[in-house]
């Protein structure tokens, strides 16, 4: 008879991503009654969920190969809550996407115009690079929990600036709620993905992983993360 793993108590992450989820879902009836005047596809709103939808995506993909090849109890236990949570923030933006009349297979191929600051989806800040997501895949044990905690942190670090830029800018309410709420997640989650390298005992920059957008040391978001138009 094979023993089932003890249930772990939730991370503050865990935690942190309940109430973000509870708070979002208060106010969120308010999307279906105010599409009298949808942002259109050039606002800050629209191309705020478009571009944090692909980020997200990403985050689920590095969570993906974490969970498949990782060895860390805690990295493995943060990727299961990333693909959780931002899985269902996916849900929620689509949602109202859909609401205001954008379709995501619409999606513009080019990202971060909103900020002024155009850039291919995949060089938005902090997104992996195809570089990393092989050195990503060719780890192994417990390395696979090192570049993952590294990449991870800075992706988030890179989502943070979008975030508090759509916060500051976008015309709906719902939207710049959502988008303090991320900001303000994924900086707290930032320092707990560090914590865990460093509980664990693993590289915070390991090679192969360029790490620009936050201090490993200290998970503090350096300058150029805090700079809006800077990509990974």
């Amino acid at each position: 008879m094979s023993l089932r793993p003890r249930p772990q108590p939730p991370t503050g992450l865990t935690l942190v991503a309940l109430v973000l989820a509870l708070c979002f879902l208060a106010g969120a009836a308010g999307w279906y009654l105010r599409t009298d005047r949808p942002p259109g596809r050039d606002s800050v709103d629209v191309g705020f969920l478009y571009d944090m939808i692909a980020h997200h995506e990403q985050a689920i993909e590095l969570s993906q190969i974490e969970l498949f090849a990782g060895e860390n109890r805690d990295a493995m236990q943060f990727a299961e809550e990333i693909l959780r949570f931002q899985s269902y923030e996916i849900g929620l933006m689509d949602q109202m996407l859909e609401a205001w009349g954008h379709a995501r297979e619409e999606a513009p191929t080019t990202a971060m115009a909103w900020m002024g600051h155009a850039t291919p989806v995949a060089e938005m800040p902090g997104m992996a690079s195809p570089t990393e997501l092989d050195r990503l895949r060719d780890a192994e044990g417990t390395d696979t929990d090192a570049v993952f905690l590294a990449l991870m942190a800075d992706h988030h670090a890179g989502g943070v600036g979008m975030a508090e830029a759509a916060a500051a800018e976008a015309s709906d309410g719902d939207v710049r709620a959502l988008a303090e709420r991320i900001a303000r997640a994924q900086r707290f989650e930032i320092e707990e993905l560090v914590a865990a390298a460093v509980r664990g005992g693993l590289d915070r920059t390991p090679d192969g992983v360029e790490v620009s957008l936050y201090d490993p040391r200290t998970a503090e978001l350096t300058d150029a993360g805090e700079e809006h138009g800077t990509s990974h």
